[in-house]
């Protein structure tokens, strides 16, 4: 709500902890990129960026979410096709979707009125996707915290090295057929 009162307060709170203090500090936003990145990396020590549920995980969101809610799977209910309209959009709406097509009424009708993915649709409609330019900046942002620079630093390590490899490998096989053509 007002992350500027987080800023002045929250280091002040860290600082009267001892270390045998056995406290997990959690903090989750959806706009990271709004706060001073340097207070923000010394109070909260790993930042992790959770990105956008891919096909599987939707598939297996979709049919979670339903059976925890107390719905029921059936033939009539493509849960394939949730998981494929469903891309862009976070867990969080999907979890919405959800919980506000299966109402206590809507449950007590399964028998005579199984579920159809429409009814998921038109919930999740009203719910804002994550865009891919929003995404970018959430990409942007996590490059800038010291978890995204090491991430980089070990992808970027990892290529060069493979490439090298590569090479070495590659100098190695040229070597043995030279030797297996001298001593023919």
């Amino acid at each position: 709500m007002e992350p500027k009162r987080l800023k002045k307060q929250l280091p002040k709170i860290l600082k009267t902890l001892k270390t045998e203090d056995r406290i997990l500090i959690i903090g989750t936003t959806n706009r990271p990129f709004d706060a001073d990145i340097k207070p923000f990396c010394k109070v909260y020590k790993r930042i992790i960026l959770i990105p956008r549920p891919d096909y599987a995980s939707r598939f297996v969101l979709w049919k979670h979410f339903i059976q925890q809610n107390g719905g029921l799977l059936s033939k009539q209910l493509n849960i394939s096709c949730l998981a494929q309209v469903s891309d862009g959009y976070a867990q969080g709406p999907i979890l919405h979707a959800v919980q506000a097509v299966l109402t206590e009424r809507r449950r007590m009708q399964l028998s005579k009125k199984p579920l159809t993915a429409v009814e998921f649709l038109t919930c999740l409609a009203r719910q804002d996707p994550v865009y891919k330019e929003e995404e970018e900046t959430f990409k942007v942002w996590y490059a800038k915290t010291p978890l995204g620079k090491a991430r980089i630093k070990s992808l970027t390590e990892n290529e060069d090295t493979g490439k090298g490899k590569g090479k070495e490998k590659g100098k190695d096989k040229e070597k043995k057929k030279e030797g297996k053509k001298t001593k023919k």
